[in-house]
């Protein structure tokens, strides 16, 4: 990688000299330490690449390990040698086994979210039926997926924090603010008090999944449906 990689994009005026200025002085920027500058940005950016990489391989490697040894079975040792990545380095991104583990159940919760919103972006309907359908969605998902039900158990993991939540603009998360906001509206309470029920009914939702498809109790998952249906519309009316 040159430093001409980086600068492609810039002019010769913008390289020749940057000046800026402040209440009472001019700051003149040379063309190397304009190109220094690039060159440091470029920098920076393949080494979060590399790292996200990293991170990526120690998902997967903790994801293959626990669906196959089981979450207890399995040692931040086997990871890292399933990632083909150094056990200290390890530890630059989890803190310790819970904490990959925690970091695996948010991404499948926002990859089942994601999934969802995407399969319903042109329909329309009101939020009640949507969560209904929502919850649909992650019980077929779990039964055909064992796999992601044996890492999850019973723990569904809200993908960020209600602070986040609050602000983001990353999709589907935007849309799901905006059709809880709608709904509190209608309601007239506070968008928190939807919120609280919405991650209760997941919580709920793959608790009861992961009893009814692996252990078989308290029935047949397809069968406890309607009692589930029947719960989500008066816990959100």
């Amino acid at each position: 990688m040159t430093i001409g990689h980086f600068i492609h994009n810039y002019t010769f005026t913008e390289i020749n000299v940057n000046i800026k200025m402040t209440k009472s002085h001019y700051f003149y920027k040379t063309p190397f330490q304009t190109i220094n500058k690039v060159y440091n940005i470029g920098m920076a950016g393949i080494i979060a690449t590399k790292k996200e990489e990293k991170r990526k391989r120690l998902l997967d490697a903790a994801y293959e390990l626990f669906t196959k040894n089981g979450v207890s079975n399995t040692t931040i040792a086997q990871i890292c040698e399933k990632a083909d990545i150094a056990k200290g380095t390890f530890y630059l991104y989890f803190t310790d086994k819970e904490d990959i583990l925690r970091a695996l159940l948010k991404k499948f919760s926002y990859m089942i979210l994601d999934d969802f919103y995407k399969k319903i972006k042109d329909t329309d309907t009101d939020f009640v039926s949507k969560v209904i359908e929502m919850a649909d969605f992650l019980l077929e998902f779990f039964k055909k997926d064992h796999d992601t039900l044996l890492v999850i158990k019973k723990d569904f993991i809200w993908p960020i924090s209600e602070e986040e939540f609050s602000t983001t603009d990353e999709e589907p998360m935007k849309t799901i603010r905006e059709d809880i906001k709608e709904y509190a509206e209608e309601l007239n309470i506070s968008e928190h008090q939807i919120l609280v029920r919405i991650y209760s009914l997941l919580s709920m939702l793959c608790s009861i999944s992961y009893s009814s498809i692996i252990d078989g109790f308290p029935g047949d998952i397809d069968s406890l449906k309607p009692e589930l249906f029947e719960m989500i519309r008066k816990v959100l009316s």
